[in-house]
């Protein structure tokens, strides 16, 4: 179904925006070169969007909040299959995962504007674009660790929000530097196959959370250098 004028509209400023803050991030993005790519004047930005914060934030919940629905549909859907016992660690990887590598089967054009953009954001260091973030993935960043939690209960929350934070980390660099990896690798790794990541990413994360945590003989090497 054709989307009415308003509508084509603000989707026109939405994929000027999402190119823009892919490119440059928050700070870096021009107002001046969305409304030229979209074809609108300022006052039309702001008439819809009220800011540049406001812009972002339009922009993150169009791609984000699909993909919180999707990594929550998918935790919930194993919570199910494991009828009441602990949802096993790969399998909550693989909620995490799943959902954003999936866009590397997308089409070309899609694929590089979609990860470009949520490599770059969450990467970005601004302190706006961070809390925009964190509106859209306390959700399920609440969900998953609780999960975590369930399935490794001898865990520090601490310890377990650390190894959360490596997984976001390096799921952020495969979506940001594709092309750099097969580079990097002489084409060993293909980084828009999206089976072969995540089997590799479970594979050795899984190890990662697994792992006892042990202070004082990190403290002591720590020490030591």
């Amino acid at each position: 179904m054709p989307l009415r004028p308003k509508k084509r509209c603000q989707a026109r400023i939405l994929d000027a925006a999402e190119t823009a803050f892919a490119d440059g991030g928050y700070n870096g993005a021009s107002m001046r070169d969305i409304v030229r790519e979209a074809g609108v004047n300022l006052a039309t930005v702001y008439y819809y969007f009220r800011s540049k914060s406001g812009l972002m934030e339009a922009v993150l919940k169009r791609r984000f909040g699909p993909l919180r629905q999707e990594h929550l549909e998918i935790l919930r859907r194993f919570e199910r299959e494991a009828m009441g016992r602990p949802v096993p660690v790969g399998k909550i990887l693989e909620a995490m995962l799943l959902p954003p590598l999936q866009l590397m089967a997308s089409p070309a054009a899609k694929r590089l504007a979609v990860t470009r953009l949520i490599g770059r954001i969450v990467a970005e260091p601004d302190a706006q674009t961070q809390k925009i973030l964190r509106s859209q993935r306390s959700e399920v960043r609440a969900a998953f660790l609780k999960a975590l939690q369930a399935s490794l209960p001898h865990t520090s929350p601490a310890d377990l929000q650390w190894r959360m934070e490596f997984v976001w980390g390096a799921l952020a660099f495969i979506l940001c530097n594709p092309r750099s990896i097969e580079v990097e690798t002489h084409g060993a790794c293909n980084p828009v196959d999206a089976k072969e990541v995540l089997t590799e990413m479970i594979g050795f994360f899984s190890a990662g959370f697994r792992a006892t945590a042990k202070r004082r003989n990190r403290c002591s090497i720590l020490a030591a250098t």
